[in-house]
């Protein structure tokens, strides 16, 4: 009775270890949506970094033909620290498409396949064929 037992509560670990428990799937549409939204936003900040430094650079130059060197330490960085936050600010749109080309890859790896699944029969287990939304992942 006790292997009896100690068999059957074997057999449905195993049953219940091949099945799916991932319940929230999301479309090839979300993640290509998702990639050209995260994009956009990459594009627009790295062009407002870039009009940044830009107009600082612009000031850097404007204060530096105005200033006369010979007068010692009054020389003015504002329009450097301007250029070095526009930098920054250019700096932090890479996450934006590092992220948007991931999201690409994985609206490309979401496919439809049918997967097998292990179910007990009489006496032994069969294969059963089951249409499942799949997610490719590559390391």
């Amino acid at each position: 009775m006790k292997k009896i037992t100690l068999s059957l509560s074997m057999l449905f670990f195993i049953v219940n270890s091949f099945c799916q428990t991932q319940t929230t799937t999301f479309s090839k549409d979300y993640y290509l949506e998702k990639s050209k939204s995260q994009k956009k936003t990459g594009w627009r900040i790295l062009g407002a970094g870039l009009g940044i430094a830009a107009i600082g650079g612009l000031v850097q130059l404007s204060n530096a033909n105005q200033t006369s060197y010979g007068s010692g330490f009054d020389f003015d960085f504002t329009g450097a620290y301007i250029a070095i936050g526009g930098g920054v600010l250019s700096l932090a749109s890479i996450p934006f498409f590092v992220n948007s080309s991931k999201n690409k890859k994985l609206a490309l790896a979401v496919t439809i396949d049918n997967q097998n699944i292990l179910l007990p029969q009489e006496n032994n287990f069969t294969f059963k064929k089951q249409p499942s939304l799949c997610l490719r992942i590559e390391l």
